[in-house]
């Protein structure tokens, strides 16, 4: 199995992901069974951020809240309202229909 790495100790699982993110940057090849794939990954700290010169491990970063577009926020909304005017119109079609069975 192959990673992509550059010389500042970022990594990278597919070329694509390689060329868009590292400037330079070269093939490794790791070991495909788990227990070794393991041992490399921490070996060569693969996983970990460079946060102000100093290696921090991913379970120590806290995670950024998500932002939402404010394009993507109108949608939601608009969606949120729309399914709320389909469940009112269903709710009186279905107490129409009680109505008709008496």
């Amino acid at each position: 199995m192959k990673l992509y790495t550059d010389s500042e100790g970022n990594w990278r699982g597919t070329q694509a992901e390689a060329r868009r993110d590292l400037n330079l940057w070269q093939t490794t090849e790791v070991p495909t069974s788990k227990a070794e794939l393991l041992v490399f990954l921490n070996t060569h700290k693969v996983g970990d951020l460079k946060l102000d010169g100093e290696l921090k491990s991913l379970d120590k970063v806290v995670q950024a809240s998500p932002t939402v577009s404010p394009i993507y926020e109108s949608n939601l909304k608009l969606a949120y309202e729309q399914a709320g005017l389909a469940r009112e119109s269903l709710k009186r079609v279905f107490h129409k229909l009680e109505e008709l069975k008496k």
